[in-house]
């Protein structure tokens, strides 16, 4: 990926988060659908097995916004962090470091059940995925961003009328080679978190 599309890519992601900002908090946005946001924490794996024996598996952290234009379907727009692992690699035991993170926006469908709210969610990921390597006879470092799919699904249990509690199992495969052979370095996330209901007419 070249600077120019890097600077594009940051420009319009920078727009995207300034209209969303603008809309979402619109008394009109919040009085029409059903909004929430929230923080997501959880725990995900590594799914290529010689990288999870050098950084292992690790914990994350996803801010999210979800709407619901529709009594049963909606949307989720989230980041998700906190990824980054040291690790020794190879026949010298060269220190390295691994950090992945990145954006969702996947459609949801759910059904209500008096204070729970069951839903299943697919859509798309764009991550970032940094690999630095110090080596004693050559400094390697890749920088490089991989789209996929995200599936998953979970639960909402309703506290009050503004605040919910849920558990969520999120599966995201993220195949890339940084090198010359081909890993993968998604896998499963088992998250908890905390919501809150911005709809005016709750």
């Amino acid at each position: 990926m070249t600077e120019k599309s890097k600077i594009k890519g940051f420009k319009f992601i920078r727009e995207l988060k300034i209209f969303l900002f603008i809309l979402i908090f619109s008394p009109q946005f919040l009085s029409a659908m059903d909004v929430s946001l929230g923080f997501k924490w959880g725990y995900r794996e590594i799914k290529d097995p010689d990288l999870k024996e050098i950084y292992g598996d690790g914990y994350v952290y996803k801010p999210y916004l979800k709407f619901f234009p529709y009594a049963l379907w909606g949307f989720e727009l989230s980041y998700e962090g906190g990824y980054k692992k040291e690790g020794m690699l190879g026949l010298f035991q060269e220190e390295s470091t691994l950090n992945i993170h990145g954006i969702q926006f996947c459609a949801l469908f759910r059904y209500k059940v008096r204070f729970l709210e069951p839903y299943i969610k697919f859509g798309g990921g764009y991550f970032s995925y940094q690999q630095n390597i110090k080596s004693q006879f050559v400094r390697k470092k890749v920088d490089h961003h991989k789209g996929t799919f995200v599936m998953g699904g979970g639960v909402h249990l309703k506290i009050s009328k503004i605040l919910f509690f849920l558990v969520e199992l999120e599966y995201i495969p993220l195949k890339v080679s940084p090198f010359e052979k081909e890993v993968d370095l998604g896998g499963f996330r088992g998250i908890l978190g905390l919501g809150f209901n911005l709809s005016l007419n709750t």
